[in-house]
């Protein structure tokens, strides 16, 4: 006979994990009213609203500046409005090359000849930005848009499958978007062809993922009624290369934007300084000697082809404000440059942070201890934060005070997005900083360098009290039995369920996951499930994340299984 296999069970309270399987007993009582179907109307998905190429998160996001990456430009317009197989082009680079920036022009171009299909800027930390989740649903409602006909048939979809957000990734591609669009003959059709701009593709965080949508974006370029063209950027990532490697060469175009012609990369470069440095020394009265061609062309040399140093580079000078040309001639006075453009973007990094530690010197042993654990705090979560978050939702995670995150990120701006308003989110200027500061051999300052897997398990703890202290049955006061959750209006759910709390009951488990935790994090997530987990799942219900609940709990279970605590 067979031996039975060993059974895997893990322990929490009345909760218990067993097998695949979840047993719960006596856990919670009383009535949730947890319903997710769609009103009988007619409604679009739920699409990211952030992700296109014109959402409010992007609109001080410059565009390529005049007479710069001409020749780029002019290749992927030559391909756009042409007729051959080519019908996917994927733009690929290392870091800072400046490919968000080459999107964002030819995306507004597009949109103003409208011929702008739809767009999805993916971004790592930015919540739904950085999942394929809800791709599918935001390129259609984009398509809804550009289309009376096709509001329809994909409003249809969602009345047909009222949970579709759950299936998987082309399952949803499929429903949402190209049997809309095989059902409509010639809806989208004109002499040249419509572009779907996708950026950053590197950054959707699950590696799976990106090799699906590669393959849905593919299959739309082939619909017989409808003519597309799907313009790719990326960082040259292995899953991407395989992803692409399934598409028929004689089908897709590559360009590698770091093998572009230095003389062209250093032409737009010194352009770039030019029109920078000249607003920056005429606002803050910069010695026009700083000014001169001997300068730039330094600057030029350090940046290695780089735009995202030379942006750093006139940001830090900017910021200095009074003091912008004792910092422009800090950089032009370094050692001689290093012929390795990573080296010499860590060292401007590594500048930026100096700087913002400059004042330390006149703080005593306890208040820079304070100011060394702020910093870790702060910026160790900006870094592996999954969603953008304002500083006074900070200071609700955190449990800081909002001056002192104000302050630790004062310094920063170069580097940092902090906005003046005060429900403005916060980023990270460019991923490249986040690749920098959690590699300790390009980030070698210990004062500086963040510990992913604290920092991560430093976020998972705050979520966890958040969800322990405010975790509570029926939040939105519903009052008629069977409501379903979408009637609810986000005005409502927004009051009733504080942005800390949504952000803890979707991501605590992924910080859980990445993050170090010890015994008296197992005791809190025990109480967790003694007291809390079927008030979680209301919540997940309320702000449309119940089918996440599932993953989430499959994540645990398989996490148990390898780990010993």
């Amino acid at each position: 006979m067979p031996t039975a296999e060993p059974s895997i069970v893990q322990h929490f309270g009345n909760a218990e994990v067993a097998n695949g399987g979840f047993l719960f007993q006596g856990v919670v009582t009383g009535d949730i009213h947890i319903d997710q179907h769609p009103p009988e109307t007619l409604t679009l998905p739920q699409g990211v609203s952030d992700a296109a190429f014109n959402a409010a998160n992007k609109q001080h996001l410059p565009l390529c500046l005049r007479d710069t990456r001409t020749e780029v430009l002019n290749q992927i317009r030559k391909w756009a409005d042409g007729d051959g197989h080519e019908r996917v082009y994927w733009l690929k680079g290392m870091a800072g090359t400046g490919k968000s920036t080459i999107s964002l022009t030819i995306a507004r171009e597009y949109y103003e000849n409208s011929r702008l299909a739809a767009s999805f800027f993916f971004s790592r930390g930015g919540g739904d930005l950085a999942s394929a989740k809800r791709f599918a649903a935001t390129i259609a409602c984009q398509l809804a848009e550009i289309s009376d006909q096709l509001r329809r048939p994909i409003g249809e979809t969602m009345q047909a499958n009222p949970h579709i957000d759950g299936l998987a990734i082309y399952d949803q591609w499929e429903k949402l978007v190209l049997q809309p669009l095989s059902k409509q003959a010639n809806i989208i059709t004109s002499r040249s062809p419509f572009l779907i701009v996708i950026d950053a593709l590197d950054e959707c965080e699950s590696e799976d993922d990106i090799s699906q949508l590669i393959q849905c974006l593919n299959n739309i370029t082939r619909l017989k009624h409808a003519r597309f063209r799907v313009f790719i950027t990326s960082r040259p990532e292995q899953p991407i290369n395989l992803g692409f490697g399934r598409i028929e060469s004689l089908s897709r175009r590559d360009l590698i934007l770091h093998d572009i012609e230095k003389s062209l990369v250093e032409h737009d470069l010194r352009l770039y300084y030019q029109d920078k440095l000249t607003h920056i020394g005429k606002r803050f009265h910069i010695d026009q000697e700083l000014l001169s061609d001997e300068n730039i062309n330094y600057l030029v040399h350090k940046s290695q082809g780089l735009f995202i140093h030379a942006a750093t580079a006139c940001r830090f000078i900017q910021d200095g404000e009074e003091l912008a040309g004792e910092r422009l001639t800090l950089l032009i006075s370094k050692d001689t440059p290093s012929v390795n453009s990573e080296e010499e973007l860590d060292r401007m990094y590594t500048t930026v942070l100096t700087h913002s530690f400059k004042l330390s010197g006149k703080l005593n042993s306890e208040e820079m201890t304070r100011r060394k654990f702020l910093f870790h705090r702060v910026i160790g979560s900006i870094v592996v934060v999954y969603d953008a978050l304002s500083i006074s939702q900070w200071a609700d995670i955190l449990q800081e005070p909002r001056a002192e995150i104000s302050k630790t990120l004062h310094q920063l701006h170069s580097i940092i997005d902090v906005p003046e308003q005060e429900d403005g989110v916060i980023r990270l200027l460019h991923p490249s900083f986040r690749d920098y500061i959690v590699n300790a051999k390009r980030c070698s300052h210990e004062l500086y360098a963040i510990d992913m897997r604290k920092a991560h398990g430093g976020l998972f703890r705050c979520c966890l009290r958040i969800l322990l202290a405010h975790l509570r049955r029926n939040p939105c006061d519903i009052r008629q039995p069977g409501m379903k959750a979408r009637h609810i209006s986000k005005i409502d759910i927004d009051i009733n369920i504080p942005f800390s709390v949504q952000y803890a009951s979707q991501y605590w488990i992924g910080h859980l996951q990445k993050g170090y935790i010890d015994s008296g994090d197992i005791t809190d997530m025990e109480k967790f499930f003694q007291t809390k987990y079927l008030f979680w799942l209301e919540n997940l219900a309320l702000i449309g994340r119940l089918s996440y609940g599932v993953a989430m709990m499959m994540d645990l279970e398989r996490l148990l299984e390898v780990e010993s605590f």
